[in-house]
């Protein structure tokens, strides 16, 4: 008899605490399934890590994983309360790069509030080094879907920027006030009942103002892409008589430098002082490059003063536009070669490794744009503004 008892006190010394733990996760699941009161243990109790500047140590986090486990298995009332503060506590979790070794403590640096994220959606922060690209990948979404999802028109992104992920290839969108998932579904060429899978959306009551959902499969329309521009309607001018005189320059690439050239376009002296924000000498190659980049790129030049055209480079990388010897469409040529150096713009790489190029004041015609080749021998020999 000694003995059985000797072996019982072995038992409860030594799961003793497994055995506690066990009862008063079913305790927190029953009682909460009945009162729907806050959980009062401090180790599951969302209230109590919120009020901890929102530290979490690992324990809890299995803690709260377990108690939902149970209550979703015992179909407790409180279950999808009790669920929703795992996941939470989950968030916190995953938000964070770095577990404190000596305390076990997740330290929370920054908090990210999906209160207004559906299911379909997540919120992800760039890590440093982050390109979309790897992004897009890791996530197997497109950098497209990636940009149109944040409105965002061109692929870069900084350490520290906040971005929705579609969770499987689609958009995301804010939903407004007036929208519906049937509208939602017309509008984007997707499916209401994906809308509805997808986001946990079990009807329209669902669908609040101001809520990030998943369109699975959508297509954001052409005109509301952030890096559409609108065609640009020439008013036309009533002819008119003026003077103006221009100075000759010369720079790299003369008229053996250019293949098919042709004139494209002329300005009267009226429509080039008419375009608000360009600080540009009217009829100059500035003026143009400014007024190209303003009307048909999604990356307008700063309405600032620059320069002349061979202080362009130096003046725009200081501001931030990436400088390089690699020509990309929409991007300013540049040389500081002449007396004021010669800007335009690029409007194609060929596959023959020449570019196309539209610039102003060419071989001194002032207000007229021509068009032209640049051949491949010549093209490492500019400077190009992206």
């Amino acid at each position: 008899m000694t003995r059985r008892k000797h072996e019982i006190g072995r038992f409860f010394s030594k799961y003793w605490a497994y055995l506690l733990s066990f009862a008063v996760i079913v305790a927190v699941a029953y009682f909460g399934s009945r009162g729907k009161e806050p959980i009062s243990d401090d180790s599951t109790n969302i209230h109590v890590i919120f009020s901890n500047n929102y530290t979490v140590t690992a324990d809890q986090v299995s803690e709260f994983y377990v108690v939902s486990e149970i209550a979703n298995a015992m179909q407790f009332v409180s279950s999808n309360e009790i669920t929703n503060n795992y996941i939470s506590v989950a968030l916190l979790q995953e938000t964070n790069q770095t577990i404190d070794d000596i305390s076990g403590k997740i330290s929370k640096p920054t908090i990210v509030d999906v209160s207004h994220i559906s299911r379909g959606v997540k919120s992800y922060t760039v890590q440093p080094g982050e390109t979309l690209d790897q992004i897009a990948s890791r996530f197997g979404v497109s950098t497209d879907q990636i940009r149109w999802s944040n409105g965002m028109a061109s692929k870069n992104i900084s350490e520290g920027q906040s971005l929705y992920i579609p969770t499987v290839s689609g958009i995301a969108v804010t939903v407004k006030d007036d929208d519906t998932v049937e509208s939602l579904a017309d509008h984007y060429g997707a499916k209401a009942a994906d809308i509805i899978s997808y986001n946990d959306l079990e009807t329209n009551q669902n669908l609040k103002a101001g809520l990030v959902i998943l369109i699975p499969n959508g297509v954001m329309p052409e005109t509301e892409r952030p890096e559409y521009v609108a065609p640009v309607v020439a008013t036309p001018q009533a002819p008119q008589t003026y003077t103006y005189t221009y100075q000759n320059y010369s720079y790299i690439g003369s008229s053996g430098g250019r293949e098919n050239l042709r004139i494209v376009q002329r300005f009267s002296y009226a429509e080039s002082v008419g375009d608000p924000g360009n600080r540009n000498t009217p009829g100059q190659c500035t003026w143009y490059a400014w007024y190209y980049r303003k009307h048909y790129t999604s990356s307008p030049l700063p309405a600032t003063v620059l320069g002349n055209a061979n202080a362009w480079a130096y003046s725009l990388s200081r501001m931030g536009f990436a400088v390089n010897n690699t020509p990309s469409v929409g991007a300013v040529f540049q040389t500081t070669s002449g007396y004021y150096g010669h800007v335009g713009v690029v409007t194609s790489v060929n596959k023959d490794g020449s570019i196309t190029v539209r610039e102003m004041n060419y071989s001194g015609m002032a207000f007229t744009v021509t068009e032209s080749n640049i051949p491949k021998q010549y093209v490492g020999m500019y400077n190009y503004i992206h």
